[in-house]
């Protein structure tokens, strides 16, 4: 005996409507190393410097962090990888250290991405 579904069924977004996102491997420079947790605060300075509102159109998030070699991986929406670019620019400390943050690539692909990283 089949018990009647009451559920709808929610119809998945057209790829056209979905977020086009791209993935920004990066690579910070300092004189010493920085400690762990720097991915998240160089996300939180980039999006004090985007602003509340471009903040979150940007989508900006932390994929991958190599702490070791100080190289990360964030994804980004397309329309926003030349703001993320220059808030890059204008960082210039990172956890009370002078940092230069470059960008190494920018790729649709996530795993084209992380080969900069390794």
């Amino acid at each position: 005996m089949k018990k009647p579904q009451n559920k709808q069924k929610v119809n998945p977004l057209k790829p056209s409507m979905r977020e086009k996102k791209r993935y920004m491997a990066y690579e910070i420079m300092s004189k010493e190393p920085l400690n762990g947790n720097t991915d998240k605060v160089l996300i939180n300075q980039i999006k004090a410097l985007l602003g509340v509102f471009s903040a979150g159109k940007a989508g900006v998030m932390s994929v991958k962090y190599a702490s070791e070699k100080q190289r990360g991986v964030i994804r980004v929406e397309r329309k926003f990888v030349d703001h993320v670019r220059s808030c890059f620019v204008m960082i210039k400390n990172l956890n009370n250290q002078e940092v230069l943050i470059r960008t190494l690539r920018v790729s649709g692909m996530l795993n084209k991405a992380k080969e900069y990283i390794k």
